[in-house]
């Protein structure tokens, strides 16, 4: 009968041991250096003393007694900003993109001061989850002695879910000391994808569209005017015989009729046969959301009665206007690879394709042979040969201050990686973009 009282007892054993050393590792009065500094201080008196050394036994006493006023000097002000209610705001609504310098969040607090030799500390700490059993540890650090606005400079080499915490701490300007106060801020943040930075990004002309609205006819008859082509208008509508006089294009558009809302089919096919991530899937799936980001973005700049369905292994979503496209932008980075588990999409003869794909993607050549009806317009990251003269995309682990700190799949490459062989499309258009990836 006592088993079971035990068992129940454990849990709230292990939850009082972890509140236990939580609270010991927050009012702990050193950093690592001072650590260090207080072992060599209590080893150089022991053995002082052991050998009757005056000088030794002083120069201990002296470093102790410059350690132990630090600490207090440091506890003093903790607990004194803690007393007045200094008011702390972080200010992390600025929004976070990969691979992009200069980015920066803020720190806001009222007007203190701090004792001569010490500052307020800013410790930002988190994990960046990149893949499906990747992530990189982000660490972001800033001292201030006054008051006002400071900003938090930031940098991140890839796209994802960001969750951070941040404390604050009172430190002396030799790194020895420190009291931390205040409550623990936590924030769920996004990193979106980078901005696409090729010479020219390829965007297609579309000729047809597989879904619309109008407006009925509201007389018998209908007067119609000319206009140039542009993607998305129905070829029953062209005007042969004016476009070959003018050697271009043109349409027939009815005044009274709506102008008819073109939705386009966009797959994003995230496919990976092996959940084990490496720099290489990684930074494939980065550049083809950063490709993707920069297709709909563009086409809906140039062409703003379109709207968009993207669909991929996560979720499908209509885009039908800007703020649409950039809410998407929002859910792109927690979309990761998956297994081919077969169709995600299911068109009809007239329709367009837009595909966006990686070398890992084994499935394609499959799919497209079940699409073969429609239009494809495929978008695909390939590997670059040895001696093809490109960029290297390049993953920068430390830059403008904050440390991004990789786990072991940074150590996984993929030797013999080729893309599937992908013939052209006789109606659509086939875009690669090979890569070469190099680690700094």
């Amino acid at each position: 009968m006592k088993y079971p009282a035990a068992t129940t007892r454990s849990p709230s054993i292990r939850l009082a041991i972890r509140s236990w050393l939580e609270s010991f590792a927050f009012y702990f009065p050193f950093t690592l250096a001072g650590s260090l500094l207080l072992a060599a201080a209590l080893y150089l008196l022991g053995r002082s003393l052991a050998q009757d050394n005056p000088y030794g036994v002083l120069l201990a006493l002296a470093a102790l007694l410059v350690l132990s006023a630090l600490a207090v000097t440091a506890r003093f002000q903790a607990n004194l900003y803690r007393r007045l209610q200094v008011h702390w705001h972080w200010d992390s609504s600025a929004a976070l993109y990969a691979r992009r310098p200069g980015l920066t969040q803020a720190l806001i607090t009222e007007t203190l001061r701090t004792l001569p030799f010490f500052r307020v500390h800013f410790a930002l700490k988190g994990r960046l989850k990149v893949g499906r059993r990747a992530s990189l540890r982000i660490q972001r650090e800033i001292s201030f002695a006054e008051g006002g606005r400071h900003p938090i400079e930031l940098y991140f080499p890839l796209c994802g879910l960001l969750a951070c915490t941040a404390r604050f701490a009172v430190r002396d300007i030799f790194g020895l000391s420190r009291a931390r106060f205040g409550e623990q801020m936590i924030r769920n943040l996004t990193v979106q994808p980078a901005s696409f930075t090729q010479r020219s990004i390829p965007v297609p002309e579309p000729s047809v569209g597989f879904e619309e609205t109008s407006r009925k006819r509201s007389s018998d008859e209908e007067k119609y005017y000319m206009r140039e082509y542009l993607p998305g208008d129905r070829f029953r509508d062209i005007n042969w015989k004016v476009s070959s006089r003018l050697d271009e294009l043109i349409t027939r558009i009815s005044p009274v009729t709506q102008e008819k809302t073109t939705i386009l089919p966009v797959v994003l096919r995230n496919f990976r046969d092996r959940e084990s991530e490496s720099v290489e899937s990684i930074l494939h799936l980065n550049i083809i959301k950063s490709w993707l980001m920069a297709f709909l973005r563009i086409m809906k700049q140039e062409h703003p009665e379109m709207q968009f369905r993207v669909t991929s292994a996560g979720g499908s979503w209509l885009l039908q206007n800007d703020e649409d496209i950039e809410r998407f932008g929002w859910e792109l980075p927690g979309i990761f690879f998956q297994r081919d588990t077969g169709p995600i999409f299911q068109t009809s003869p007239e329709e367009e394709l837009f595909i966006f794909s990686t070398a890992f993607d084994r499935g394609l050549p499959a799919f497209l042979s079940s699409q073969a009806q429609a239009r494809q317009y495929i978008f695909r990251t390939g590997v670059a040969e040895e001696g093809e003269k490109r960029d290297g995309t390049t993953v920068v682990l430390f830059q403008g201050g904050c440390a991004c700190l990789p786990g072991s799949w940074v150590l996984r490459r993929e030797p013999g990686l080729k893309a599937p062989r992908v013939s052209s499309p006789a109606s659509g258009k086939l875009e690669e973009e090979p890569l070469s990836v190099r680690v700094l």
